[in-house]
């Protein structure tokens, strides 16, 4: 299946507007400083650059190389895919928004496991993160955290408070 990274948001509070627009400030900022660091972010398809709306944030890694792989794609207000509600068995069964990112180790990994710490501190209880990689396995986006918030990365798959 891939190397993958794994978020999930409750369709009856996936956080507010606040939220969103502090997340995608500070993805903002852990692009400029992974390309400080010299890894190339583009948009979703591994050109130009990640694109940011109101709405919602995306990016890839850089297709120059074979350096993207999936799109990285963080929804202000996401909602529940029909696949989703046929496959458990209706809409009032379960209301997780399941999300996922496959960034097979690529160099742009880092940027998207920053991004995903980032989410754990501002969303706090009303996200799950998970993946197939251990914490120790998102050292260079703890890094990356670490060299653009000038805190400690904490544990995204650890439960905090909001």
């Amino acid at each position: 299946m891939g190397y993958t990274h794994y978020f999930t948001r409750d369709e009856r509070n996936v956080g507010s507007r606040f939220m969103f627009t502090q997340l995608s400030e500070d993805a903002k900022r852990i692009i400029q400083q992974a390309q400080t660091e010299g890894i190339e972010v583009c948009g979703w398809n591994g050109k130009g650059k990640p694109e940011f709306t109101e709405d919602y944030f995306s990016l890839n890694g850089t297709e120059v190389g074979g350096y993207d792989h999936e799109t990285f794609r963080w929804e202000a207000t996401p909602t529940q895919p029909e696949w989703h509600k046929e496959y458990f068995g209706g809409e009032n069964e379960r209301h997780d928004i399941p999300e996922f990112c496959k960034t097979a180790y690529k160099p742009y990994d880092a940027v998207v496991t920053a991004i995903l710490i980032r989410a754990k501190v501002i969303y706090g209880q009303l996200i799950r993160i998970g993946s197939d990689g251990s914490w120790d396995e998102w050292e260079t986006g703890r890094d990356l955290y670490e060299l653009t918030f000038g805190e400690e990365a904490p544990n995204p798959f650890a439960e905090v408070a909001v």
